[in-house]
């Protein structure tokens, strides 16, 4: 593991290393190369060394609970480096292109950091930060795929999923360019979990007025769009319920055609 001493000395590095780069933040932007020789690049390959470490040692892990556990434990080391890249890209709309960075913003969304893992997702989108070729996506559509499986994965156990979540991963992706099926999923798992939050409110004798029949009609728009970019998405069924539903009882917003 990495001595306070080194993670401090790559935090500085993190930081020089942004503040010489030439890209202004944008979208589209693509972040230029980092820096192959100087001592920013010495401290960068230590990280890089580190991240080597680490990922064989997940490799000879075959428990997916356990891959989890260790990564919870790993990503620890490398904050002051994320901390280091978002703050000086922030003061300076700069940005390079930075391995460590957009892999351990998928290890945040693995262990279920969401939050995290958005700050970090909107420094990689903006700034145009590439992932390496063994993700075999862009990264604004493995962002918006792997948020919506952990929506979809929470649904298909009956357990609640962060709305708000499955929300900004939504607005983050949209100017970019995303496949329609896995367009169609995320609105998918937000729809179902709009379901889940129509249930739970006209349980609640103290829930808000119209707040469930709200959430249904939300829950349609969302589905009937996911079913419209996918015709194979799987949710004709939920779509016709919440017609049903509405139709009985419709709320100001209804969407009922």
């Amino acid at each position: 593991m990495l001595s306070p001493a080194q993670k401090h000395k790559m935090a500085v590095a993190a930081a020089l290393t942004i503040a010489a780069a030439g890209a202004i933040a944008g979208l589209d932007t693509i972040a230029p190369p980092r820096p192959e020789e100087g001592p920013e690049a010495n401290a960068y390959n230590l990280l890089m060394a580190q991240l080597g470490a680490d990922r064989r040692r997940l490799s000879d892990i075959a428990s997916t609970e356990r891959k989890i556990e260790a990564k919870r434990e790993m990503i620890e080391a490398y904050q002051p480096h994320i901390d280091a890249v978002l703050e000086t890209t922030a003061k300076t709309g700069k940005a390079v292109q930075d391995e460590v960075f957009v892999t351990l913003m998928i290890w945040h969304i693995d262990v279920g950091y969401y939050d995290r893992a958005l700050q970090m997702a909107e420094h990689v989108l903006t700034h145009g930060l590439v992932l390496p070729d063994r993700f075999n996506r862009n990264a604004q559509t493995l962002i918006a795929e792997e948020l919506a499986e952990a929506g979809l994965k929470a649904t298909s156990v009956d357990e609640d999923f962060d709305l708000d979540v499955l929300g900004r991963t939504l607005t983050l992706v949209q100017p970019y360019d995303v496949n329609d099926i896995v367009q169609s999923k995320l609105r998918k798992a937000i729809g179902l979990q709009l379901i889940r939050k129509a249930e739970a409110t006209e349980a609640d004798a103290d829930g808000p007025a119209g707040g469930a029949q709200h959430a249904r009609s939300a829950a349609l728009e969302m589905l009937t769009t996911a079913l419209r970019l996918n015709p194979q998405a799987g949710v004709k069924k939920e779509i016709e319920r919440l017609r049903m539903s509405l139709r009985k009882n419709p709320s100001p917003d209804s969407v009922t055609e």
